[in-house]
């Protein structure tokens, strides 16, 4: 059996598809052809058959995420896995890379050294008709929630930069192109949070959230809940406090995976935190 490594192209899509549905995975065309505009792939082929995936992003030279590690189900345990983690890091410099594992997956990063640094609770279901399913959360003090606006973008960029300690102005710049976003500002003009929500897989995906504070999160997340009632919605949260309140409105956890990073910590100015991830993926 002869296996190449080649460049992951928009041609390979289709059989990436169903690559990502044969491990149980909801990417359609669109979502695969998105995360391949804003990163590298790699395709591992046997006979013209896509057997491997692996990608990774970089929106700045401190950071580096990586995901979409898939191996097709008839090819495990054969060190195709392995084989292409080797490939991916090869082509990453970022002093620090950061991965979301299944659970199948957290014993080969460990052996490449990576280390768990957080729990990521995916939380999914069909919104209820009533949105969140809650009394109205109220919204911290002499807020205003609202959508956003154009002349927000510095400052939201300049939010998000704040939480995760590097600039991400490529993905937000495509999140807004494919999707929305709702913040919440304050009387003098600042936001202290946004919320991203965009079709995927399913329904939809809400994130990332990123706010100053867990009231703002909160308050974010129930705006989009109560827009998107009755739809299939899943979140990707980094806070077991909101997993837990998002179980009472249908969107329930269904899985928990570690979050694992590499490398030099990145230093992070401010109190914005990352609430939800854009993705397991990029996140």
């Amino acid at each position: 059996m002869k296996i190449e490594f080649l460049p992951l192209e928009n041609r390979h899509l289709d059989q990436a598809v169903k690559l990502s549905s044969a491990v149980g995975w909801p990417h359609r065309y669109c979502d695969w052809q998105r995360l391949l505009a804003l990163g590298t792939g790699i395709a591992g082929v046997n006979n013209d058959s896509l057997i491997a995936t692996g990608m990774h992003w970089s929106f700045d030279t401190r950071l580096a995420t990586l995901g979409l590690v898939i191996v097709s189900p008839a090819y495990k345990r054969q060190g195709l896995g392995r084989r292409m983690m080797e490939a991916l890091l090869n082509g990453i410099s970022a002093p620090r890379i950061e991965l979301h594992a299944t659970q199948a997956g957290a014993d080969l990063y460990r052996s490449l050294g990576f280390t768990e640094t957080a729990w990521v609770h995916q939380c999914q279901g069909r919104v209820a008709d009533s949105g969140s399913g809650h009394a109205p959360y109220p919204l911290p003090p002499h807020t205003l929630l609202r959508s956003y606006q154009a002349t927000d973008y510095e400052a939201l960029i300049a939010l998000d930069e704040q939480a995760i300690g590097s600039p991400r102005k490529a993905l937000l710049f495509s999140l807004l192109a494919h999707g929305e976003a709702l913040v919440l500002e304050q009387a003098d003009g600042q936001l202290i949070g946004t919320a991203f929500c965009r079709e995927f897989g399913r329904g939809y995906v809400i994130g990332p959230v990123i706010a100053k504070e867990h009231d703002a999160a909160r308050c974010l997340i129930e705006g989009w809940l109560n827009r998107r009632a009755g739809s299939f919605v899943r979140l990707d949260t980094l806070d077991s406090d909101l997993a837990a309140w998002l179980n009472a409105s249908g969107v329930t956890e269904v899985d928990r995976i570690p979050q694992m990073t590499w490398g030099s910590a990145l230093h992070r100015v401010g109190p914005a935190k990352r609430y939800a991830l854009a993705n397991q993926a990029l996140g």
